[in-house]
């Protein structure tokens, strides 16, 4: 097995025109796994027992490591970053093993998008960004944001695990989405994420995660599987970081990718399930945002980004713990206009209480009052000037 995986290696590099000499390594047969020591991702333990599940694991370790140079640099990556994503997920209860999810989304890069237009550090959609309080727009986008999109991200994940009570499946709904999952899980009558037929991406997803929280704490314990000089460059220490801003680039995820595929294929025949969808679904966006209220509109600006627009309050609540008065005005930036979809995106950070005669912070996004989704139809003129009553969730 040892030498399927290293010839996949090589033959990868082969294609892609990168010539590689490897030095003279110790026969290891892959096809029968011992001796690996206990793994857990946020406290769920991964079964090693079963075979296959730690082959995967296995090809995974050799496969994140294969590139000396470039896993030198993710390290001093990581260095640079980890002491900022870490006090966020704990801020909102999130395992510290998720630390290791930008690290397989984007290899810690805020500029890395996919084909698909997911970006960013924590590869969030553009919808599902804004669904979780980020600005998305020509002008900004807070994906690009490590501590924003972070906070998004811990927002989701926390919404996940609350819905599906495992953070293993949390981090595989992350990948292919929950509404993919549960159909899933509802067609196979298992919620074991180890046991699960899904589709490639998602089905070696956790153990790049798991491969890179192993090979970044728990190395040497895997030595007989790793080659000699990739143990010497794991055991190099870091000297220095790579900034936030830095985008330099890491890893190739078309090659990594190429070659788990290829050894993976060779020892599980897993049928081929729908593939992700174009944005990772919250069928209910009252389940992450709490409180709301009703506006009228009063003032319209031009129909374009940045434009303010001025609403009042139609009548008295809460936003965000804070008393509101009817009357109380709204002031709302538009933030984007997607003709593709139709839709309009309003953004409110500002509010005037009448009854304090003071302007407050407060971050509200309107949303679709069907659907709770951020977002809104464009209006028809005829409409807005009749008074227009949008529905605001607090961010």
């Amino acid at each position: 097995m040892r030498k399927l995986i290293c010839g996949l290696v090589v033959a990868c590099w082969a294609t892609l025109g990168i010539s590689f000499a490897p030095a003279a390594e110790p026969e290891l047969d892959l096809a029968s796994v011992h001796g690996l020591p206990p793994v857990y991702f946020c406290g769920e333990a991964v079964p090693l027992q079963e075979e296959v599940v730690a082959r995967r694991l296995v090809t995974a370790l050799v496969k994140n490591s294969s590139l000396n140079s470039d896993f030198y640099l993710i390290r001093k990556r990581a260095a640079g970053f980890f002491p900022i994503i870490e006090p966020i997920l704990a801020k909102y209860k999130i395992p510290s093993d998720f630390k290791y999810l930008p690290l397989v989304e984007s290899a810690l890069r805020g500029r890395a998008v996919s084909p698909r237009g997911a970006a960013g550090y924590w590869q969030l959609m553009p919808a599902t960004a804004r669904e979780l309080g980020l600005t998305v727009s020509s002008s900004r986008d807070e994906r690009r944001d490590l501590h924003k999109s972070t906070e998004a991200a811990c927002r989701y994940l926390r919404y996940l695990h609350n819905r599906l009570g495992s953070w293993t499946l949390a981090a595989a709904a992350y990948n292919t989405g929950i509404g993919n999952l549960l159909g899933n899980i509802r067609k196979q009558q298992e919620r074991d994420y180890y046991y699960l037929k899904l589709n490639a991406e998602t089905g070696r997803y956790l153990y790049r995660v798991l491969a890179f929280k192993e090979l970044f704490g728990n190395y040497k314990c895997y030595a007989p599987y790793l080659p000699s000089r990739v143990l010497a460059v794991l055991s190099k220490p870091v000297q220095g970081h790579v900034q936030e801003d830095s985008e330099e680039a890491i890893l190739s995820d078309t090659f990594l990718d190429e070659v788990t595929r290829s050894a993976l294929a060779r020892q599980i025949n897993a049928p081929k399930m729908a593939n992700r969808p174009d944005e990772l679904p919250l069928p209910n966006a009252a389940d992450v945002f709490r409180g709301g209220v009703k506006a009228k509109l009063a003032e319209a600006g031009d129909l374009q980004p940045g434009q303010v627009w001025v609403f009042h309050l139609t009548r008295d609540g809460l936003a965000d713990g804070k008393p509101v008065a009817e009357g109380d005005l709204l002031y709302a930036t538009v933030e984007d206009i997607d003709l593709k979809t139709g839709k309009l995106y309003l953004r409110a950070e500002k509010l005037y209480s009448l009854n304090d005669r003071g302007t407050y912070n407060l971050a509200l996004a309107a949303v679709d009052a069907a659907t709770g989704r951020i977002g809104i139809k464009l209006p028809a003129v005829d409409q807005m000037k009749s008074g227009w009553i949008l529905t605001w969730k607090v961010l």
